[in-house]
């Protein structure tokens, strides 16, 4: 037999946990109602193979924010067919059901509502002390959320039914598989240290703890309309969101020491209220130099591969692991934009400003342990 799992002391059984923390469940879920894009449904995040099989895929529907074991005959390598056949019948599914038999054909063999074969597992949610989080950071119940929308697997458009600033929005994001905690919990404590009201850095908000114990769940952040730079490509980019989009990120590594490590379009937006360039999204952010900092996801190639998709359209070479990106792939082709693709500056003088800051940022040793530890302790540490 082939365990394909990922194992962990902070998880426990979902039997013995309260269960108002198993999942962040807040106002108007909807069982029957699929908001998520089909492709972002469902994933897999283990299950047991047998040789010649059967094999059992725990899949997690996000959308529902249900686990269900799809049992197949077959020996099953990839959970493709399982999730393939999962969402054929999940809608239809009651809500105490653990485990589905499936042939290969897609017929549902049968179902099963035995709690021992219920395979959810509960992540640990801190408790609120323990964050240490800055005086000005405040803390909300979940339950004053009121979802909107979900915008992705555990991110929902929400409002707080108690703001100062009624009907504002607002983005949450939390955890409710284990696999995910350590993204959420990093996130989290880096972004609400970095500088409040900085204008190309979308705001943090609060964080959100449960109703029983104040155990924390997640945190909200601003909602910026209008779609991130890989939703929207109907805008005529301006040269100057390439300066604020340079300048934030010398913010962050040169004088915070923070390397951003997934500067894409997908995490780039507009606020059109100020004209502004922003970034968010800091699961894979790290300190300079720290373990979780990473040479190959470096900022600077990161705005060069990210111009460059956004002026021709091309995506390919940010298709492979970072490790296997190559910044020589770019530097020495001609960029020809798109044919959708609007400018209000020649692609000549967007190249310009980008040659002319990578070869100076090149030549900061800001990559360097010593360097990221002076910049760490005087600036982040402090805020």
């Amino acid at each position: 037999m082939h365990l394909h799992q990922n194992h962990t002391q902070l998880i426990c059984d979902l039997r013995t946990f309260p269960p108002q923390l198993s999942l962040a469940s807040h106002q108007n879920i909807t069982s029957k109602h699929t908001m998520l894009k089909p492709e972002d449904r469902f994933f897999a995040f283990e299950g047991n193979i047998y040789p010649g099989g059967p094999s059992t895929w725990c899949v997690t529907d996000w959308d529902q924010r249900r686990l269900v074991s799809v049992t197949m005959d077959e020996e099953l390598e990839s959970a493709d067919p399982a999730i393939e056949q999962l969402s054929k019948h999940v809608d239809d599914l009651e809500p105490d059901v653990f485990e589905i038999w499936v042939s290969s054909h897609g017929d549902l063999i049968s179902t099963s509502t035995n709690p021992e074969d219920d395979n959810t597992r509960c992540p640990f949610y801190a408790p609120l002390e323990a964050i240490g989080k800055p005086e000005d950071i405040q803390a909300i119940p979940r339950s004053q959320l009121e979802e909107l929308d979900r915008l992705g697997p555990l991110v929902d458009l929400v409002t707080d039914l108690q703001s100062s600033k009624p009907g504002e929005k607002l983005v949450f994001k939390y955890y409710s598989v284990y696999q995910r905690m350590s993204f959420v919990w990093n996130e989290m404590n880096l972004w609400m240290r970095l500088p409040k009201q900085h204008p190309n850095i979308v705001s943090f908000d609060k964080i959100v703890v449960d109703e029983l114990e104040g155990r924390c769940v997640g945190f909200t952040t601003k909602y910026i309309a209008g779609g991130t730079l890989d939703e929207n490509k109907s805008r005529v980019f301006k040269l100057k969101w390439l300066h604020q989009l340079i300048a934030v990120i010398d913010e962050l590594n040169l004088n915070l020491g923070i390397a951003h490590q997934d500067v894409a379009l997908r995490n780039l937006v507009i606020d059109d209220l100020t004209d502004s360039l922003m970034i968010f999204v800091f699961n894979f952010s790290a300190r300079i130099g720290d373990v979780r900092f990473s040479q190959a996801r470096n900022d600077v190639d990161g705005v060069l591969f990210t111009m460059y998709e956004l002026i021709t359209g091309h995506d390919e070479l940010r298709s492979v692991e970072h490790e296997k990106q190559n910044l020589s792939d770019i530097e020495g082709i001609d960029w020809i934009k798109h044919p959708d693709v609007q400018l209000d500056h020649p692609v000549a003088e967007f190249r310009r400003i980008l040659d002319q800051w990578s070869v100076m940022s090149h030549k900061v040793p800001m990559y360097s342990p010593s360097h990221s530890d002076i910049l760490s302790s005087r600036r982040f540490n402090n805020m």
